[in-house]
């Protein structure tokens, strides 16, 4: 009698369905925490609306113990129960997988000497280059992509940027470049919607206000110049007519300075993090990664042409 063998076709994991996989890891260790949490919650809550209705007497002994039993409890909810869960590692993991498998290969091949690396941080040196991170409560910058399209280098990376007395700060893209032309001194280009925490941007000390020649430039942009001649002679209207049309997605700021600009982006939440509420899908992710991509190469054309 002939042998026969069974094959045994291994199921092929997709990239898509491995980083899938650790996201439902940590959303299974999420939801375990709020569900333990919030029944402390309720517990606590309960105890404390019988106590003050004076169902229960809190001078018994016994009263007393549960007391410290629902205080140890709300204290295991809060810092040892997510560290038990692993809910930092987990959602580090689920994140950076993300970022590796789909965000770092597009980044990457989009340009020239392209690198995007995920956990470094710019130099304070860099940070303060321009004049208002230099007056920022806190600027912490990562999610570096850098290299080099049409013969400028630049950097981009995310950056977290408290501004002013509040603590509330604001979630941002920050590009720096080089760039023709020499100024002799900083010149500042500020939406009038572009908001740190909440805060409109302060004309800063010994600059001064110039306007363009372009009318809907000026409803929509202050400009300050450390030397009026020279920013006057920088803002030229063709530069303002490029920077009305340019697309950003989301108000800006420009930092001219000698040869290098600065550009900072705000926007609405941190950019190119993974999705942790929905299914994670090669096409969205790409997509994303593409028009952080796009936004590079417009800036830096119209950098080109100044």
């Amino acid at each position: 009698m002939a042998d026969t063998t069974e094959k045994v076709t291994e199921k092929v994991v997709t990239p898509e369905e491995s980083v899938n996989a650790l996201r439902i890891k940590y959303l299974k260790a999420d939801l375990v925490w709020k569900i333990v949490s919030l029944l402390v919650f309720i517990a606590t809550g309960a105890y404390v609306v019988l106590v003050f209705k004076k169902v229960i007497n809190l001078n018994l002994w016994g009263n007393s113990v549960v007391v410290l039993i629902l205080l140890v409890a709300i204290f295991v909810c809060v810092y040892m129960l997510p560290h038990f869960l692993k809910m930092g590692s987990k959602h580090k993991e689920y994140s950076s997988k993300y970022k590796e498998t789909f965000l770092k290969p597009t980044l990457e091949e989009a340009f020239s000497k392209g690198e995007y690396n995920e956990t470094e941080k710019i130099s304070t040196r860099d940070l303060t280059r321009n004049s208002m991170i230099k007056k920022a409560k806190s600027a912490v910058a990562n999610d570096c992509i850098s290299g080099v399209y049409k013969k400028i280098p630049f950097l981009r990376y995310d950056l977290a940027l408290r501004y002013g007395k509040k603590k509330a700060g604001s979630d941002c893209v920050m590009i720096v470049a080089q760039y023709k032309n020499h100024l002799k001194s900083e010149v500042q280009i500020i939406g009038n919607d572009f908001k740190i925490g909440g805060m409109d941007y302060e004309q800063p000390e010994s600059f001064c206000k110039i306007l363009s020649s372009h009318e809907k430039f000026d409803s929509k942009f202050s400009v300050y110049a450390k030397d009026q001649d020279d920013g006057q002679k920088f803002l030229k209207e063709s530069l303002a007519a490029k920077i009305v049309k340019f697309k950003a997605r989301g108000p800006i700021a420009l930092f001219f300075d000698k040869d290098e600009v600065s550009l900072i982006i705000r926007r609405s939440k941190d950019a190119m993090e993974a999705p942790v509420y929905k299914k994670v899908t090669k096409s969205a992710a790409v997509k994303e990664a593409n028009e952080e991509v796009e936004i590079i190469k417009e800036w830096i054309d119209i950098l080109n042409d100044i």
